[in-house]
C-alpha cells in the first residue's frame, strides 16, 4: 500500500469528523442554549436568582459539543469509504483503489500523484455551519443579563395599595373603638409597618399572606368584642329587669367587667363616668344603686354597645348580619330594651320584689 494512503484515510476522516462536528454542534447547541435561557429566564423572575446565578445555566452548552462530537464520530466514513472518495477525488482512474486492494501496483507512481491531488481537493471545514446556534446563544445571553424588575410578577400594585388601605382602615377602627392592650396595639402596629416593607421590596406572596394572617388577627379580636357585647347585653337586661336590687347590681358589674375585658369601656359618656369609680370600669366600692339608676346606667351602656358595634361592622371588622342577629335574633340581645319604661322617680319598695313587679 501506498506509505501515504493510511495517512491520506486519517486525514479525510479526520476533516470530515471536524465539518459534521461544526453541522452537528450548531443544532444542538441551539436546542441546548433555548433551553437554558428559558430555565435561566423562569428561574431569574419565579425564583428571583440574579443574574451571576443563571449565568451557570450556560454551561449546559457543553452538552452540545460532546453530544455532537458523538454523533459525528458516528458519521465517520470506513476505511474503504474513504479510499474510494479519494479515488474518485484523485481522478477516479481505480489507481489508490488497487493500491489498497493489492498492496502494491505497477501504477504507484501515477497513484502517489492522484492520492496528492485528491488530499488537495478535502473539503474545508465551514464555520458558517455554527450560524443556527447564534440566536440561542443571544436569546440566552439576554435572559440572564437584561435586568428582571422586582415587580415583574404578581399582582398590579393597585390591588396590594387596595389591601393595604383596607388593612390599616381596619386598624384605625380598632383602635378607635376598642381599648387595646399597649403591647397588643405595638405589636398589630409594627406587623403592619413589616409588610409595607414587604410590598415595597416587592415580594408579594409573602405580602399577600401577611395581610391574610393580620386581617385574621385583627377580625379576631373584633370577634372577641362581639362576643363579649353579646354576654353584656345579657347582663344589661339582666341588670334592668332583676326585681332583686342586688341581683341586677351584680349583673350590672358582670356586664362592666365583660366590657373592660374586651375593650368595649373606652371614651364612655359623661353620664356613665359620673356613676363609675374615677379611672375605673366599676362601681364604687360598697354602693348601691336603685332600680331607676340600674335602668338609667344599663340604657347608657347599651348605647356605647351600639355605638362600638356600628363602627366595627362599618370597618368591616364584624359582619354586618352578626349585629343584626343580635339585635333582632331570639334570646337576650341589644334591642331587648326597646319596649322598657322607667320611672327615674320610683323608689323600689317591698311590691317591686314580688313577681310581676314593678
Amino acid at each position: 500500500m501506498l506509505p501515504r494512503l493510511e495517512d491520506g484515510i486519517v486525514a479525510l476522516r479526520r476533516r470530515r469528523l471536524l465539518q459534521g462536528w461544526l453541522e452537528l454542534a450548531g443544532v444542538h447547541a441551539q436546542v441546548v442554549l433555548f433551553a437554558a435561557g428559558v430555565a435561566a429566564l423562569f428561574l431569574r423572575v419565579v425564583q428571583r436568582w440574579e443574574s451571576r446565578e443563571a449565568a451557570g445555566l450556560l454551561s449546559l452548552g457543553v452538552l452540545a459539543v460532546l453530544t455532537a462530537f458523538v454523533f459525528a464520530q458516528r458519521r465517520l466514513p470506513s476505511a474503504s469509504h474513504a479510499t474510494a472518495w479519494l479515488d474518485v477525488r484523485g481522478g477516479a482512474r481505480g489507481q489508490i483503489l488497487t493500491e489498497r486492494e493489492l498492496g502494491a501496483s505497477a501504477w504507484s507512481e501515477e497513484a502517489r500523484g492522484q492520492l496528492a491531488t485528491a488530499l488537495g481537493a478535502l473539503p474545508r471545514p465551514h464555520w458558517r455551519a455554527l450560524r443556527p446556534a447564534l440566536p440561542a446563544a443571544a436569546f440566552a445571553a439576554l435572559a440572564v443579563c437584561v435586568p428582571i424588575p422586582h415587580a415583574a410578577v404578581g399582582p398590579p400594585p393597585v390591588v396590594t395599595e387596595t389591601a393595604l388601605e383596607e388593612l390599616h382602615e381596619k386598624l384605625e377602627t380598632l383602635e378607635e373603638t376598642l381599648k387595646l392592650a399597649p403591647e397588643v396595639a405595638a405589636e398589630l402596629e409594627a406587623r403592619l409597618e413589616r409588610i409595607e416593607d414587604e410590598a415595597a421590596n416587592g415580594q408579594p406572596a409573602s405580602t399577600f399572606e401577611a395581610i391574610d394572617r393580620l386581617g385574621e388577627r385583627l377580625d379576631a379580636e373584633a370577634a372577641e368584642a362581639l362576643e363579649a357585647a353579646r354576654q353584656a347585653s345579657a347582663d344589661l337586661a339582666s341588670a334592668s329587669g332583676d326585681p332583686s336590687l342586688a341581683d341586677a347590681q351584680a349583673a350590672l358589674e358582670s356586664a362592666l367587667t365583660g366590657m373592660q375585658e374586651a375593650g368595649l369601656g373606652k371614651d364612655l359618656p359623661e353620664a356613665v363616668q359620673n356613676a363609675l369609680a374615677p379611672g375605673s370600669l366599676s362601681l364604687p366600692p360598697g354602693m348601691q344603686l336603685s332600680s331607676a339608676q340600674l335602668a338609667a346606667l344599663s340604657k347608657e351602656l347599651r348605647g356605647v354597645l351600639d355605638e362600638r358595634l356600628a363602627k366595627l361592622a362599618a370597618g368591616r371588622l364584624i359582619d354586618a348580619s352578626k349585629l343584626r342577629e343580635l339585635k333582632l335574633g331570639e334570646g337576650v340581645g341589644l334591642g331587648d330594651f326597646s319596649e322598657f319604661e322607667f320611672d327615674p322617680d320610683h323608689v323600689c319598695d317591698e311590691d317591686c320584689k314580688k313577681p310581676g313587679g314593678t
